[in-house]
């Protein structure tokens, strides 16, 4: 899965302060990992926060297929339990030939390795299916991409989801407002008493904005978000 920072372009209104977005704490753009039809997708989940399952790829093949390999675990090793008795009973009895003992050996062997090759097999199924179901816990679905019935490959774009479990600001600014920033009174909309804390501060410049330090102010709880506020950084 891959996640995205909305980050919103914040311009200098003049010396130390600047406008932004309030931007939900986290957006994700889920994407299929792997290939198949859509059997369950309900359009009316867009724009709504979920708990729940939301989108399920075709996997009854895969789930059958999981269901005989663990009948088959389990009866192999039924016939694991039978052999190790088996060789228990005669790998010290001196009555018994060495091609004898080597040979249940070598079955004991032969088996437990079939065993292992089951348990990979039940553990790729199991990630094919985990790959195949998409739940949402307590996030808010904000767009769909695609719809049930629909065949989808890996990479396809599936959703666009986000954390709104708190939200948060992202400046861009200058290398005078960067120094001790954290020793520094941050205003939003005039008012110190936001609750918001710096999570993040650049050590180098931004990319995009070559002369400016990107910091992100993190709050806890709902927000209006998309509102545009104004952040101002003091000496305290």
């Amino acid at each position: 899965m891959k996640t995205i920072l909305l980050i919103c372009l914040t311009l200098p209104l003049f010396a130390s302060v600047y406008k932004a977005k309030v931007q939900p704490y986290e957006q994700v753009t889920l994407s299929a990992e792997v290939s198949g039809r859509i059997v369950k997708l309900d359009q009316k989940d867009e724009l709504k926060m979920l708990d729940k399952k939301v989108l399920v790829i075709d996997h009854a093949l895969e789930s059958q297929e999981l269901k005989n390999t663990k009948v088959k675990l389990k009866l192999l090793q039924n016939q694991i339990a039978i052999k190790q008795g088996q060789y228990n009973r005669i790998k010290n009895l001196q009555g018994q030939s060495r091609t004898t003992k080597e040979r249940y050996k070598s079955e004991l062997l032969n088996y437990k390795m079939q065993a292992m090759d089951l348990k990979n097999a039940i553990a790729r199924l199991q990630d094919i299916i985990s790959k195949k179901e998409i739940s949402l816990h307590q996030q808010y679905l904000k767009q769909l991409y695609v719809k049930e019935g629909a065949f989808v490959a890996p990479g396809s774009r599936l959703m666009d989801v986000e954390d709104q479990s708190a939200s948060r600001i992202v400046i861009f600014i200058d290398a005078k407002d960067r120094t001790d920033i954290e020793k520094k009174m941050i205003l939003i909309n005039g008012k110190n008493d936001h609750s918001y804390v710096i999570e993040k501060v650049g050590d180098s410049t931004d990319a995009q904005y070559l002369s400016s330090y990107r910091v992100e102010l993190v709050k806890s709880g709902k927000a209006h978000f998309g509102e545009i506020v104004t952040v101002e950084i003091k000496d305290k």
